[in-house]
């Protein structure tokens, strides 16, 4: 009981992790339609240029992260402005085949270039030690991961929905040309959409550098965790992104304690089967919704 326990809870706290890397797709999604799987080479080149700040440089941790956000920012507007605007009623084939390349392609193999691509270990962020509730022990830095990935995810999902722009951005979702006729400046919404999303990616590669290491698979490994959770939780839902990245890191962590033991590798495999099955069962996920063409 006790392990399941364990199993149970570090799943609820991988999974909120998982939920904040998936936003970032989500809301590009949402405001320009653009299927960003550039999205996984952006985590892991910030993830990269945050331990060299710290490890390399030695700057202390609040210059870094002053630095690293502003990275961020840089890389999603000149992603926005420089990439994607050009590509402005393009097909979607052509967009999900231009940040395939980007993110796979170019960022990870200048990450790789600049920062060399070998393991790492990233420098103490969260404190040391373990915290016990009852009989369930784990360490700070996952509860204080998951409490980060928590509160910037609300404050994202608050920024959306009580905020001008954010508001904005909901309508773009909806309709191009309708929110330009209401004087909404649709490019400009593009590109804060892609800097939330390199913001989603940067927080997402502290946490699970964290974790576990700071290694040119990274990006790779929260690409392949967020395509299940936006699969389950449909691709223009926020709420269905939380509920599905809790569904997939509490599999997830199940799987490694009672599967894994019998069939060596199956933890590194759910997230593929977990696509499958939900791609035949529920395409349109648990909270997407259905398109109705008229013909």
């Amino acid at each position: 009981m006790d392990t399941f326990l364990t199993a149970f809870v570090e799943g609820i706290l991988l999974g909120g992790i998982y939920a904040l890397i998936a936003l970032g797709v989500v809301v590009v999604f949402k405001s320009s339609k653009v299927f960003n799987l550039a999205h996984g080479g952006i985590l892991m080149f910030l993830t990269y240029l945050l331990w060299w700040l710290l490890d390399s440089v030695g700057l202390p941790l609040g210059a870094a992260l002053v630095i690293f956000v502003l990275a961020a920012i840089l890389i999603g507007l000149g992603i926005d402005r420089f990439l994607m605007r050009p590509m402005i009623g393009q097909s979607g084939l052509t967009t999900f085949i231009m940040t395939l390349v980007l993110g796979f392609s170019i960022i990870q193999g200048l990450a790789i270039l600049v920062f060399g691509g070998t393991p790492e270990v990233m420098p103490k962020i969260f404190p040391e030690g373990t915290v016990s509730i009852g009989s369930v022990t784990f360490s700070y830095t996952y509860l204080f991961s998951f409490i980060t990935a928590t509160v910037m995810f609300l404050a994202f999902v608050s920024y959306f929905r009580f905020t001008r722009s954010g508001l904005a951005m909901r309508c773009v979702s909806e309709d191009h040309l309708i929110s330009q006729s209401l004087g909404i400046n649709v490019k400009r919404i593009f590109a804060i959409s892609w800097v939330v999303g390199c913001l989603s990616a940067a927080t997402g590669g502290i946490l699970l550098g964290s974790l576990f290491a700071v290694d040119s698979s990274i990006g790779s490994f929260a690409i392949v965790r967020a395509l299940p959770v936006l699969l389950l939780g449909g691709m223009e839902s926020l709420t269905g992104a939380f509920v599905g990245a809790i569904l997939v890191g509490l599999t997830e962590s199940l799987a490694g304690v009672y599967i894994d033991p019998h069939v060596s590798g199956f933890r590194q495999l759910l997230p593929y089967i977990l696509m499958v099955v939900i791609l035949i069962f529920r395409p349109h996920g648990l909270f997407g919704l259905k398109v109705i063409r008229r013909i």
